[in-house]
Formats: C-alpha cells, sequence, structure tokens
C-alpha cells in the first residue's frame, strides 16, 4: 500500500466514500444521467475510471495510510520477550538482546540455519533490530515474534533477510537492511557495514582489522541448533 500514498493523497479531500465516488463523476455525467446515485453505481462498478475504484473498505485503509504518513501515531514498543517462559538457551539469548536491539544501544545480527522436511538446509543472516521493528508495525511477511518466544513458531531465515542461502537450490540472495549495507571483499569475506556509525562487522571475527567492531557467541540448543550471535555496540555521534 505505500507505493500508492502519493496516488492516495486526494483522498483526504474525501470525508466519506460517496465524495469519493464522487471524485469520478464528471459534469457530463450528471447532465445526462441527471441522477447522482446511478452516476455513482457505474464509478463503482469500474465504468468511469481507468484505474481499480476502492471498496468501502479499502477507501478506509488507503485513506487512513495517508493520514498515518503524514501524522504518524507514535506506539509504544511491544516487547515479545516479555512474559517468556521457554527455557531454551537460543531464545533466552534473543530475549536478553530484544530490549537493547530496540533501544539501539546494541545492533546484533543473527545467523541461523533450518532443515526444511526434505532434509535439505536454509541459512542466514538476521537484521534482529530490523525484524522486531517490523513485527512491532504490523508489516506484511513480518516474524511473529510473540509466537517465536511462545515456542508456537520456529525462528527461519528468510529471502528478504540480510543473506539467505538455499544450497539446495542453488540460491544465494544478499539485501541492504534497515541497518546494515552488504559488502563483498576479496580478502576479508562477507562484511555487513552499520549505517549509522560505518562501522563493519566481519562474519570471519577472526580477522584483526575488524575484531573490535563487534563480539561473536554461539549459543546451541535442542530447537535451534548452533545459532551464532553477532553483537556491535552501536558509537553514539558526539
Amino acid at each position: 500500500m505505500t507505493g500508492t500514498i502519493a496516488h492516495d493523497m486526494f483522498l483526504l479531500d474525501c470525508p466519506g466514500y460517496e465524495d469519493y465516488l464522487d471524485t469520478f463523476v464528471t459534469r457530463c455525467d450528471i447532465r445526462f444521467i441527471r441522477n447522482v446515485r446511478f452516476c455513482r453505481m457505474l464509478v463503482e462498478l469500474g465504468y468511469r475510471s481507468p484505474t481499480d475504484i476502492y471498496t468501502p473498505e479499502q477507501f478506509q485503509q488507503h485513506k487512513a495510510a495517508v493520514q498515518e504518513s503524514l501524522w504518524p501515531i507514535k506506539k509504544s514498543t511491544i516487547f515479545f520477550s516479555d512474559g517468556m517462559k521457554s527455557e531454551d538457551p537460543v531464545l533466552i539469548e534473543m530475549a536478553n538482546r530484544e530490549r537493547p536491539n530496540a533501544q539501539k544501544m546494541i545492533s546484533t545480527i543473527i545467523f541461523i540455519k533450518h532443515r526444511l522436511k526434505t532434509g535439505f538446509e536454509i541459512s542466514g543472516y538476521i537484521d534482529y533490530e530490523q525484524s522486531l521493528h517490523q513485527a512491532n508495525l504490523q508489516e506484511e511477511n513480518c516474524t511473529d515474534w510473540a509466537a517465536v518466544f511462545g515456542e508456537r513458531l520456529k525462528l527461519r531465515p528468510k529471502p528478504t533477510d540480510l543473506s539467505f542461502f538455499d544450497w539446495h537450490k542453488g540460491l544465494v540472495l544478499y539485501n541492504e537492511s534497515d541497518n546494515y549495507l552488504v559488502q563483498h571483499d576479496v580478502h576479508y569475506g562477507l562484511i555487513f557495514m552499520h549505517k549509522g556509525d560505518h562501522k563493519k562487522v566481519c562474519v570471519d571475527i577472526d580477522k584483526p582489522e575488524y575484531s573490535k567492531n563487534c563480539t561473536r557467541s554461539m549459543h546451541f540448543s535442542e530447537r535451534y541448533g548452533h545459532v551464532v550471535f553477532y553483537d556491535h555496540v552501536i558509537r553514539k555521534k558526539i
């Protein structure tokens, strides 16, 4: 819906759905048909516009999206791990990092593997803060972190994450995130550069040039296997 915000700006001038339909009614329509209700019916059926006509529900949704883009309502951050009862070591590590990431004190990249029912494996690097933020905004295809911490859903990498590997299909994807640019270095391999302080997180943390930019820790659980956390302390501008 975000791609249509500019196109939908005129909806702010439409107090109600009938006013929206009236924007497609011409003087000629009124002159020859002489019935406003019938004119609106023709518009609603798509006879007066080359573009799709919104239903009453779609009209309200798109108008609300325009209003939110201009006058966003500040919502309190949801911490999905609050009240977590799981004793899974990997989930406990994620829960410990949720608040510092949401408050942008640290920026965590999670490397995780997932075995499919076919027996083949996928893996990827996840921008943890971005994933939490998307869940707070309830964006389309976001990770349901409440279900993850409640153990109703198992976290798995997605093609839209920082990187995604499906070795069986020969699929390797890299994506820029809200916090990181993806770089490839001939000598150091895969690198993620933080957009805020421009510090580089090298997957091979043993490289001395980048060893001070983050800490790497590996944790194991029966549910997730070995999961690697790259924790970067964000340098604040003075």
